[in-house]
C-alpha cells in the first residue's frame, strides 16, 4: 500500500502543481482581458475627442493593471483601423492586443518554463456624423461640389446610400463608414477610402424626447434693422431677422412656420431652436444669408431646452424644399448638435461651420458647396457625456 502511494505521490504532485499553473494562467488572462477592455475603450475616447495620444493612452492603461508594453515579457499593441480580424479595415475601430510569456511552476516539464497568455479588445469609435439617408428630400445621402472640405481630425461619418463627391472638393476625414448598399460617386477624393457596412444605419437619437409644441407666445415675429435680446418661447408663423444684431437668452425656442435671418448677427449660449409646426403654421425652412451665428447648445437640459442640441428639427417633418435648413454665405460657430432627422443641410459658400469643443450632425441628407465643415466630438462639457455614444461599444 506504502509502495503503491509513493509511486502515485510524485503523479500527484504534478497534478496539484498543473491545477497551480492552470489557475495563474487563467487570473493572468481574464486581468489582461480586463486591461484590453479598458485600454481599447481609453484609446477610442481619446480619438472621439480628437486627440492623437491614443497609442500612449492606451499603453498607458494596460500598464495601470500591470501589462507594462516591453517589460516582464509583455507586449501591447494598439491600432486604429486593424489590419486583420473581423475589423480590419474599419476606420472607427480601435484594437488592443496584449501578449504575455509568463513564467509556470510545474508545467516547464512540458512548455520549457514559459506559457504565452493573450487577450484582444476592440472599440468602435463615435461617429459625430449620421447622415441617415431615408430618401424623403434627395436620392443621394451626401453631396460635396465646388472646392468644399470636409476636415475634421479622426471623427468618423456614417452615411446611408449615397456619398456623392465631386471635383474639385475633398473629403478629408480619417474614417467615413458607408452603411447599407452605399456607393461613392463623382471624381472628388476621399482620404482614406470609405468602409462599407452591411448592416444599415438607424436614427442615434431617437429615444431622445423632442420638445412639444404649446401655446404662441409671438406670432409673426420680425424684426429689421434693430439690436435686441429675445426671451424663450414659442414663435408661431416664423421667427425672422433682417440686418439686426440679436442675442438669444438660454432656453427653448419653439419656432413654426420657418426663420429667415438676414444679414445679422445671432448668438446665444445654452439655447435650443426646435422647429416644429402648429399655431397656424406648417412647417419651414429655417434660412441662413449673409450673417454670423454664434449659439451654443446648453451643457445640460435647462428652460426646457435639450442638452447638447442647437437645432431640433420635428422628427415628422415634411420637406418644404429639398433642404429646409439652408446656410449661405454665413458663418456659424458653437458646440452642438443639429438633429435633423427627416430634414436635410444645405451649406453653400458657408465659410466655416465648427465648435470649439464639439459639433455634430444628423440629417436625412446633406449638401456642401464652398463650405469648410468641421465635425468635432469633445462631449466632455455635457452634463449626460456624448449623446451618440449609445452605438459604441466595447465588440471584441
Amino acid at each position: 500500500m506504502l509502495s503503491a502511494f509513493a509511486v502515485m505521490l510524485p503523479v500527484l504532485l504534478l497534478a496539484c502543481g498543473l491545477c497551480v499553473d492552470l489557475a495563474m494562467l487563467e487570473l493572468c488572462q481574464i486581468r489582461m482581458q480586463t486591461a484590453a477592455d479598458a485600454a481599447a475603450y481609453a484609446a477610442a475616447f481619446e480619438v472621439e475627442h480628437g486627440k492623437f495620444d491614443w497609442l500612449a493612452v492606451g499603453r498607458q492603461e494596460t500598464a495601470t493593471y500591470g501589462f507594462t508594453d516591453g517589460s516582464s515579457n509583455v507586449s501591447v499593441t494598439v491600432a486604429l483601423s486593424p489590419a486583420s480580424g473581423a475589423y480590419a479595415g474599419r476606420h472607427d475601430a480601435m484594437e488592443v492586443d496584449i501578449t504575455q510569456s509568463v513564467k509556470t511552476i510545474f508545467m516547464g516539464a512540458f512548455n520549457g518554463g514559459y506559457s504565452t497568455v493573450t487577450a484582444q479588445s476592440v472599440s468602435l469609435v463615435t461617429p459625430c456624423m449620421y447622415l441617415l439617408g431615408t430618401g424623403k428630400l434627395a436620392t443621394a445621402t451626401y453631396q460635396s461640389t465646388s472646392g468644399a472640405t470636409n476636415s475634421w481630425n479622426i471623427c468618423p461619418m456614417a452615411i446611408n446610400n449615397v456619398m456623392d463627391v465631386e471635383s474639385p472638393s475633398h473629403v478629408d476625414v480619417e474614417a467615413v463608414n458607408i452603411q447599407g448598399a452605399g456607393t461613392v460617386t463623382g471624381s472628388g477624393a476621399v482620404a482614406p477610402a470609405p468602409y462599407y457596412i452591411t448592416t444599415r444605419l438607424t436614427d442615434p437619437l431617437a429615444s431622445m424626447a423632442a420638445p412639444s409644441f404649446g401655446s404662441c407666445s409671438y406670432t409673426s415675429f420680425s424684426r429689421s434693422g434693430t439690436t435686441l435680446t429675445l426671451s424663450p418661447g414659442t414663435y408661431c408663423k416664423g421667427l425672422n431677422l433682417t440686418n439686426s444684431v440679436v442675442t438669444l437668452n438660454p432656453g427653448l425656442y419653439v419656432i413654426t412656420g420657418g426663420a429667415d435671418w438676414e444679414s445679422s448677427t445671432v448668438t446665444g449660449s445654452g439655447v435650443t431652436l426646435f422647429f416644429t409646426q402648429g399655431g397656424g403654421a406648417s412647417y419651414g425652412q429655417f434660412v441662413v444669408n449673409n450673417s454670423t451665428l454664434s449659439l451654443s447648445a446648453p451643457a445640460s437640459a435647462s428652460n426646457g431646452s435639450t442638452a447638447a442640441i442647437t437645432v431640433f428639427a420635428d422628427r415628422n417633418w415634411v420637406a418644404t424644399q429639398a433642404q429646409d435648413f439652408r446656410i449661405s454665405y454665413s458663418t456659424m460657430t458653437g458646440d452642438g448638435i443639429w438633429y435633423l432627422p427627416a430634414a436635410g443641410l444645405y451649406l453653400w459658400n458657408a465659410g466655416t461651420i465648427t465648435g470649439p469643443k464639439y459639433f455634430g450632425l444628423v440629417a436625412d441628407n446633406y449638401y456642401q458647396e464652398g463650405t469648410n465643415f468641421n465635425p468635432r466630438g469633445d462631449y466632455s462639457y455635457v452634463s449626460t457625456g456624448n449623446p451618440f455614444r449609445t452605438q459604441q461599444a466595447l465588440v471584441q
